[in-house]
């Protein structure tokens, strides 16, 4: 029998006092739907991942025996605080999460080697908050190096005026023209040896460059984890247009089908290529050898739509290997940079290694050289007009405005457009 006398309840001053157990989390055998107000919407805070989601959309708050989808919009409240203690917002500021506040993200699967591996779990229970981004999902393991996952109460899934989930993918970009790959610019994808290898820094670096020629920048994340840290980052180096697998309809990529992750890819370059840009960048997140990455490599469509590999190693030994698994798997690998190339040493090392250029950061960002590291033409001063891109998706900077276009791409990068 518990004792609950005075005794018993003393404590040094060291010592917290005991707290009561949570009520274990029962699952709903009837399927509910209520309004959610202007008021519920106002006070919560909507991730990076929901960015395309317009607020008027998200009309009732569905609860019941469901199982949720990658993809799905849930709103949840913050039970515990542990790995992460921020949130991006959909206009990019990383806000402080506290103990209680409500917030709306996304379900997905991660696969993250420096953070968690977790999946959509089969319930609308006690769950995980695995991204910064804004993914949901039941962490199944973590690396050593990092507290446990967030942890999140979900509330129900957002739906819309009838009663109907949201789902990502409802609110992907859509192409005004076929595909034709005629009109396609030069693409180059950067791939590396594992995450924080250096890919993000390198596609950077060849951003600012190439932007700082007179280049038109088109940039694409394929693969990964929602996240607005590239997405931004590439933004305010000079990208022309910056789009990701988020807007393609996913908030995560891991265990999609190859077959979804082609579409994917040929979603965003078919986009990126009728804006009139001189130059696509891609990015393959994770490091060659994660299963998927070997998969979509290996596929005639994407062999197709990449002219030239970039490689960012994050050691000699690595980048060897890396390159020459694309060499083998058919691409044209134009240079080496990345995580390595902070040393000097390193950087002798690959050098000896592979047959490949290797390039400090210092130097793909260098205008007057990053146009032919890349085998591009000389910039023309049409290629520094942005009245090229198409009306709907013009950036606003033509001359003379439009009164209508002229903030589109700022709607478009909050995903309001």
């Amino acid at each position: 029998m518990t004792d609950f006398s005075e005794a018993s309840m003393r404590f040094d001053a060291n010592t917290q006092a005991p707290q009561p157990p949570k009520p274990k989390w029962r699952p709903s055998r009837k399927r509910t739907c209520i309004k959610l107000s202007a008021c519920d919407l106002e006070r919560t805070k909507r991730a990076f991942t929901t960015r395309r989601v317009p607020l008027d959309a998200m009309a009732t708050l569905i609860n019941g025996p469901i199982r949720p989808r990658t993809g799905d919009l849930v709103l949840a409240r913050v039970e515990r605080i542990r790995y992460q203690r921020r949130i991006e917002l959909t206009n990019g500021r990383k806000a402080s999460l506290n103990v209680g506040d409500t917030i709306i993200v996304a379900y997905g699967d991660r696969y993250a080697t420096d953070q968690f591996e977790a999946e959509v779990p089969n319930d609308l229970g006690p769950t995980n908050l695995v991204a910064t981004g804004g993914v949901a999902g039941a962490v199944l393991s973590k690396s050593r190096s990092i507290k446990p996952a967030t942890e999140i109460m979900p509330l129900g899934l957002v739906g819309d005026a009838e009663g109907r989930p949201l789902n990502l993918h409802q609110f992907r970009v859509t192409i005004d023209r076929p595909y034709d790959d005629n009109v396609r610019p030069r693409v180059v994808c950067v791939l590396g040896t594992s995450m924080n290898s250096g890919k993000t820094t390198t596609n950077h670096s060849i951003v600012l460059g190439l932007s700082r020629a007179g280049y038109r920048v088109g940039v694409a994340k394929v693969t990964g984890t929602g996240s607005g840290g590239d997405f931004w980052q590439m933004l305010d180096a000079g990208a022309a247009f910056n789009i990701d697998f988020t807007d393609a309809g996913y908030s995560a990529t891991y265990k999609l089908t190859v077959r979804d992750l082609e579409a994917i890819a040929m979603q965003l370059v078919g986009y990126l290529s009728q804006q009139n840009l001189d130059v696509i960048l891609l990015e393959v997140a994770d490091g060659l050898y994660q299963q998927q990455n070997l998969e979509l490599l290996a596929t005639e469509t994407f062999q197709s739509i990449v002219d030239a590999v970039f490689f960012a190693g994050g050691d000699a030994m690595g980048a060897a290997l890396g390159v020459n698994r694309a060499q083998m798997s058919g691409y044209q690998v134009i240079g080496l940079s990345g995580k390595l190339t902070a040393s000097e040493l390193l950087i002798r090392e690959a050098e000896a290694m592979t047959p490949v250029p290797v390039f400090r950061k210092e130097e793909l960002s260098n205008p007057e050289s990053i146009g032919a590291i890349l085998s591009l033409p000389p910039a023309t001063s049409d290629s520094n007009q942005p009245c090229g891109a198409t009306e709907r998706h013009c950036v606003g900077m033509c001359e003379p405005l439009q009164a209508e276009d002229e903030s589109s791409w700022a709607r478009f990068a909050s995903g309001t457009d």
